[in-house]
């Protein structure tokens, strides 16, 4: 008999709507309830992100097949169990015209009914027994005990890994051999084990799906066969980006992507959430390298085949066993909606593509504001996250002029190959009106707010740092051979854009569609040029004598820190222009 089912136990974290306050949830009252909560709160973004991908994937299974009112959308056939058999015809454009229409026409009735209709909570309560935490025989997110031995002998490994709780709470992430120095709980035995090692049931389950996202490598069993690498997780490996809107419902429905937009061949895919399946099948899946055609599985995809011994007490500290399976396509062949692009060139007789890229902790979200806005004139080095993209196409319309935030998360790891393993998490959102970031016309907003973006990148990263640089010359330091030369450039242009963060956020959430653009763009130059010339003016007029008695150089003759001071000034200047007055674009 299976413990701890999902759908009636709480164990979603959300914050509630009115007072902020934190709840736990069961997936049923979650969804039923949705537009009241403001979004979920657990331990951390990544687990936010993780499991927002879970509830998205049941999005996408139940409104594949059924619309609004619970009848089965047009080209769609199920079986006894409600499972699509069959990809829709996409050769048959009307069949695809109708779904394609009946879908969008779900989503409207959702979003103006501000809920979920009741066929989301009748699909999941038919799907009951496969949302056990504790079962031997459809564990959530894990293998039966049949099922691993089963795969043990594929792998020819006597014994799978086994990590215990403290391996699975990323607030912790501490190995059997090293102990965290800041670890939010306090190491006392129980049972010969660290109660560190101990969660509850809600917590167990959040951990668990948080860890299929983000695994690393530490563990040594593996499945992976030749040609194959083991996944360090799939949410470990993308610079995830995802809308948030004024409510969990809201959130919900503006990241859940009927139809992904680009190609219509993946227009009425069969959805294969995991929990439809047998362990064993999603295993085999994955070994056996199939692409993944659809959001569903994509979002509830494993990074192990994790074993849970259905007679497990929380109480106790608790482990589970796992083994590597390998990593899903990282290329631009994947259906991935949720992440940033990077490009890359992988030589004369390769071809170029995509590949995920992850956020970087130094760089704030707004820097990457063309790739994920999608500036159409650089779409040889730009590719647009999907959900994104899907929002500016057929979604602003129908939400009408509002603002939204976009989030980005990522998990940092340690630098070391053999375990990369997960030691912190990214986190960065900016806000900006929804008409504003969807003007993709030659001279509309995206155009002009990257070209802003790049524009200030170019005067902190460029000019900035030849000024930093500038000063180390005159002060006789070598600047490729003394560390504290790069140590110096680079504390001082991070401070300088942790000035820049919180001003440029300010002023993209203050756009509005009927700014005027040249104007709006001017004002921040004028900012700008204010925020770095006093950053700069700080570094002169705490200046040393010796920066005052300066250097001779080939270049100029001489320099020292005034006119080093005064030509970063101008170059300044010229980039961003006086004040107010009009500058080259």
């Amino acid at each position: 008999m299976g413990r701890f089912n999902l759908l009636e136990e709480p164990w979603i974290a959300v914050a509630e709507g009115d007072s902020g306050r934190k709840k736990e949830v069961s997936m049923l009252e979650l969804f039923r309830n949705a537009q009241h909560y403001r979004k979920l709160a657990g331990e951390m973004e990544t687990q936010n992100f993780a499991t927002l991908r879970l509830l998205l994937s049941v999005l996408q299974t139940v409104f594949s097949r059924y619309d609004f009112d619970g009848n089965v959308l047009p080209g769609i056939i199920l079986d006894e169990n409600g499972i699509q058999t069959e990809p829709l015809d996409t050769d048959e454009t009307d069949d695809v015209k109708d779904f394609s229409e009946s879908v969008y026409e779900c989503w409207k009735r959702m979003y103006d009914s501000g809920k979920f209709p009741n066929i989301l909570l009748t699909y999941l309560e038919k799907w009951h027994d496969h949302f056990y935490l504790f079962d031997d025989e459809h564990p959530f997110y894990q293998v039966t005990k049949q099922e691993m031995d089963e795969l043990l002998k594929k792998s020819k490994k006597g014994k799978p890994t086994t990590i215990y709780g403290r391996n699975l709470n990323r607030t912790i992430s501490e190995s059997e051999n090293k102990a965290a120095l800041f670890s939010p709980i306090a190491d006392k035995k129980i049972e010969k084990r660290s109660i560190k090692d101990v969660l509850s049931a809600s917590e167990f389950v959040r951990w668990l799906i948080t860890f299929q996202g983000y695994s690393g490598l530490a563990d040594k069993v593996s499945l992976t066969g030749p040609n194959q690498r083991p996944s360090k997780g799939w949410l470990f490996d993308i610079g995830g980006i995802y809308i948030q809107g004024n409510n969990l419902f809201e959130t919900l429905l503006l990241n859940y992507i009927p139809v992904l937009p680009g190609s219509k061949e993946y227009c009425g895919r069969v959805q294969k959430p995991c929990w439809e399946e047998k362990g064993l099948t999603v295993v085999n899946r994955l070994c056996k390298g199939e692409s993944i055609d659809n959001l569903a599985e994509l979002y509830t995809n494993w990074s192990r085949a994790v074993y849970i011994d259905p007679e497990t007490d929380v109480s106790k500290p608790i482990q589970i066993n796992i083994i590597k399976l390998p990593e899903i396509d990282h290329s631009e062949h994947s259906i991935e909606p949720m992440t940033i692009w990077a490009s890359y060139k992988s030589g004369r007789d390769k071809p170029s593509g995509f590949s995920p890229r992850k956020h970087k902790p130094s760089q704030s979200l707004w820097r990457s504001f063309g790739m994920i806005a999608g500036n159409s004139f650089a779409k040889e080095t730009t590719r647009q996250p999907s959900v994104i993209d899907h929002y500016q196409e057929r979604l602003v319309s129908i939400t009408n002029n509002r603002w939204v935030d976009l989030n980005g998360i990522s998990m940092q790891d340690d630098g070391n190959a053999t375990s990369w393993l997960p030691v912190d998490e990214i986190y960065d959102s900016f806000h900006v009106n929804s008409v504003v970031v969807s003007d993709k016309d030659a001279d509309g907003w995206v155009k002009r707010i990257t070209d802003a973006v790049e524009k200030t990148n170019f005067v902190a990263s460029v000019i900035y740092r030849e000024y930093l640089k500038g000063i180390c010359s005159i002060r006789g330091l070598d600047l490729e051979k003394d560390s504290w030369v790069k140590g110096f450039v680079n504390n001082e242009t991070s401070l300088l854009y942790s000035v820049i963060d919180s001003e440029f956020k300010e002023w993209l959430s203050s756009l509005k569609p009927t700014d005027d653009k040249e104007e709006s763009i001017r004002s921040w130059y004028g900012s700008l040029r204010k925020l770095v010339l006093h950053q700069g003016e700080l570094l002169f007029e705490n200046s040393t004598a010796r920066d005052l008695i300066g250097k001779k150089t080939e270049e100029s003759g001489f320099d020292n820190i005034a006119t080093i001071y005064w030509k970063f000034v101008n170059s300044v200047t010229r980039t961003l222009g006086k004040g107010g007055q009009k500058v080259e674009q």
